[in-house]
């Protein structure tokens, strides 16, 4: 089941994947206007480590998130792990929001504390919608997934997720925020 989801913070991009496909739809709109592009990929399996939460609002996200990646980043500096992507799957696309806040890896660390757990996405196919706007009209990505798929005649596999590719903490303009949404797919 394809989910909605609202998203925040910020990642590296992703060089482990190859293209068959692109697809524009206004990519460098510079009105302010959100845009998108949607690519078929190859993608490539993904180390990463996750905190669970629940956000009672949406309002309530973005500061989760925040607790939970200072958490990952100070445990994967303490276990010496090379940090890769910073990431968000959404379960519940309403009240209450249930997400992981989670961050790529290098490998999995000597031993596992408190709620952080390991989880591991298998590589395989995929689309990736390359969204740039402000992360409260990020919805189109996930029309323009749900359009894909219909189109294409293809199935969602596991839910959707995102990955930040800059930090809302140093872009002052919501509307160059820039996100990866991937979605597998058979």
């Amino acid at each position: 089941m394809l989910l909605l989801a609202c998203c925040f913070l910020s990642a590296a991009n992703n060089p482990d994947t190859t293209s068959s496909e692109i697809k524009t739809n206004n990519m460098y709109d510079t009105t302010g206007q959100p845009s998108f592009s949607l690519q078929e990929i190859k993608l490539a399996p993904i180390n990463a480590l996750v905190i669970a939460d629940t956000a009672p609002s949406v309002s309530d996200i973005g500061p989760l998130l925040g607790k939970s990646y200072g958490e990952l980043f100070r445990f994967i500096s303490q276990q010496q792990l090379q940090p890769g992507r910073t990431m968000a799957f959404y379960y519940s696309s309403h009240e209450p929001f249930l997400f992981d806040a989670a961050v790529e890896v290098n490998k999995l660390p000597g031993e596992l504390t408190g709620h952080i757990k390991f989880k591991n996405i298998e590589g395989g196919d995929a689309i990736v919608v390359h969204y740039q706007g402000a992360y409260d009209q990020i919805a189109i990505a996930y029309t323009a997934i749900t359009n894909w798929l219909a189109k294409n005649n293809k199935k969602a596999v596991e839910a959707p997720f995102e990955v930040y590719l800059n930090d809302p903490a140093t872009v002052k303009d919501p509307a160059l925020l820039r996100t990866d949404v991937y979605q597998k797919i058979n």
